[in-house]
């Protein structure tokens, strides 16, 4: 019983003779927080001084950085959550090394520095500033390939990579060889970190476009949420092709000793066909087809505003009106393409020749005279 009374005698007089130490006596001065403002996805850097404002040593004091979403620690020059040690009017520095959370959307977020002793606590917090940068890029799903003086639908992709919302988009063409009907500015409201608008031109390339690739320049211009203007131009790559396009010039059709086409008689039928496109028509072959006859002719290549004739020669039976059908095939620049066209060619019946007549009149005449002579 003595025993535990001295004891209890001893620990009273430890603390009275210890010093009262409190959260208090330690001040905690922010050096600094780089940097400010930070972007989602960065890392920042904050430095915090502990400095004994007391007489007395410190020993059971703690201290802890207390993160919230968007910010994580990564690491930190000390660590204090066990305590930390300060002589009397001794300072030491911790350097944290903070992550911000790349979904983290613009604002103001608190850090908290806290110091501890038993049931006393004081808090230091530190205001940081996210702020998001937007940036914008343009892109086409597809490459398009475009002929001369032919309208065509351009779609575009609008792609915030940033980190910041951006708003009050102006996309606006600015290219000379390909005019964009209609309104030539489309704008967007706002387009968050990671998310994309299409926005879709109607485009008419110059009649006088030799083919190749075009870059079509855009400007775009944008604010993020602060305000701050961006503006930036982009291209859209367009492939511009020539495209071949037959026209029949002329039909001519003529019997082989001149003038109207006979039934039984061969003819020749001369179409001569036009490449009235942009480029060339390459590997022309076509099919005539009349009253079940089928003749085949190749041409070969025809350039821009080149014809020439495809002739066919045959012989039709009899004699009136026949519909032709001619099948042309080509290719150009966009591939493959087959043309149909129809026609009529009227050919004259043979006439009676007038010495066959004669002819057959006398072979009668003498058969009927040695028949009678024969008879008498």
């Amino acid at each position: 019983m003595k025993t535990k009374l001295l004891l209890v005698v001893l620990l009273l007089g430890m603390m009275l003779i210890l010093p009262a130490v409190n959260a208090e006596a330690v001040k905690v001065v922010i050096n600094d927080v780089t940097p400010q403002p930070v972007e989602p996805g960065n890392d920042l850097t904050l430095r915090v001084t502990y400095s004994n404002v007391d007489k007395d040593f410190i020993r059971n004091v703690s201290s802890f950085i207390d993160l919230r979403y968007p910010f994580s620690l990564k690491t930190s020059t000390e660590s204090y959550e066990n305590g930390l040690e300060l002589c009397a009017y001794c300072s030491r520095t911790n350097t944290f090394f903070i992550h911000v959370d790349s979904a983290a959307k613009s604002g103001t977020y608190p850090i908290f520095i806290r110091t501890r002793e038993l049931d006393s606590e004081s808090v230091r917090t530190i205001n940081v500033i996210v702020q998001g940068k937007p940036n914008l890029v343009l892109s086409s799903d597809r490459v398009l390939n475009a002929t001369p003086a032919t309208l065509f639908n351009l779609v575009v992709n609008v792609m915030n990579i940033g980190t910041g919302i951006a708003g009050q988009i102006k996309v606006a063409s600015k290219s000379s060889n390909f005019v964009s009907l209609g309104n030539s500015i489309v704008t967007v409201n706002d387009i968050n970190p990671d998310n994309y608008s299409t926005v879709k031109f109607q485009i008419a390339p110059n009649n006088d476009l030799n083919a190749g690739v075009y870059n079509l320049p855009f400007e775009v211009d944008y604010v993020d949420e602060t305000g701050i203007a961006y503006n930036t131009t982009q291209s859209i790559g367009v492939v511009v092709v020539n495209e071949g396009l037959l026209n029949i010039e002329s039909i001519k059709a003529a019997s082989d000793t001149g003038g109207q086409p006979t039934a039984g008689m061969p003819m020749t039928i001369i179409v001569r066909l036009q490449n009235i496109g942009h480029g060339n028509a390459n590997s022309i072959e076509s099919d005539l087809t009349c009253n079940g006859n089928i003749i085949k002719t190749f041409l070969g290549q025809l350039k821009k505003d080149e014809d020439s004739p495809a002739v066919f020669e045959m012989t039709l039976a009899t004699g009136g009106t026949h519909t032709c059908t001619l099948v042309t095939k080509f290719v150009d620049d966009l591939g493959s393409h087959t043309a149909t066209n129809q026609f009529d060619v009227t050919l004259i019946n043979q006439p009676f020749p007038v010495a066959t007549l004669i002819i057959l009149l006398l072979i009668v005449g003498i058969i009927i005279y040695y028949y009678r002579k024969r008879k008498k």
